[in-house]
């Protein structure tokens, strides 16, 4: 029977990041968790810095007495499930097999008029929004934000009576990482059929291309006259 677990980490910084604080618990197809959040404290082998600090408030005196980060840490896994996913899988060396599931994707897809970060996703899914501020308020820890992930997911399932089945999960994310529109560059906003073939080109030369817009170049082919 496959296996996913939802995982997030708090991290050194955004742009080099090292696990400081690895949380993780197993998700069930059916919508629920199996069990409570394992959460794990690293040593990092670099500083963390000032503006990871005030995010997550782990301060470096609190990890010094712990281990290094090792991903044989993590349990074996079949699916990863996290809200841009991308980050905390690579940060924390998921292995490459195991296949990706993000909320965040997700989120936009169904939720496209509404900011995408998962507090703000968590306010406009409350019926008891002082509740979810204090929530909010209390939680900067790896180990609250799976929960809050999994309530995401849970809100996600709900909107897809269809899906049943983490196969059929998977293949909705997938479907919903392919961009529609460009995030990023002198097209940031557009429609990707807007994108022209130069800038195609020069994208497709980069290495750190992403390979869910190189299918979304395959998908949309350029067209001035595209109207969303």
């Amino acid at each position: 029977m496959d296996k996913a677990f939802i995982l997030d980490s708090e991290t050194t910084s955004n742009k080099h990041p090292h696990p400081i604080e690895v949380a993780y618990v197993e998700f069930s197809p059916r919508g629920q968790l199996l069990n409570t959040p394992t959460v794990m404290r690293f040593k990092p082998p670099v500083p963390v810095e000032f503006g990871a600090m005030a995010v997550h408030h782990i301060l470096p005196e609190e990890l010094e007495d712990c281990p290094l980060y090792d991903p044989l840490l993590l349990p074996m896994m079949d699916y990863v499930i996290g809200h841009n996913v991308d980050f905390d899988a690579d940060c924390c060396q998921v292995p490459s097999h195991v296949k990706r599931i993000c909320t965040l994707a997700m989120a936009r897809a169904l939720w496209p008029n509404t900011s995408h970060t998962q507090s703000a996703l968590l306010y406009m899914l409350s019926d008891d929004r002082a509740h979810t501020r204090e929530r909010l308020r209390a939680a900067h820890s790896a180990g609250a934000d799976v929960v809050f992930c999994h309530e995401i997911l849970t809100a996600i399932l709900c909107e897809l009576p269809h899906i049943r089945s983490l196969p059929e999960l998977y293949a909705f994310s997938e479907e919903c990482r392919i961009p529609k529109v460009m995030t990023f560059g002198k097209f940031s906003g557009s429609p990707i059929q807007h994108v022209d073939a130069g800038w195609r080109q020069w994208y497709r030369r980069q290495s750190d291309k992403n390979p869910y817009l190189l299918k979304a170049f395959e998908l949309y082919p350029f067209d001035p006259l595209f109207k969303a």
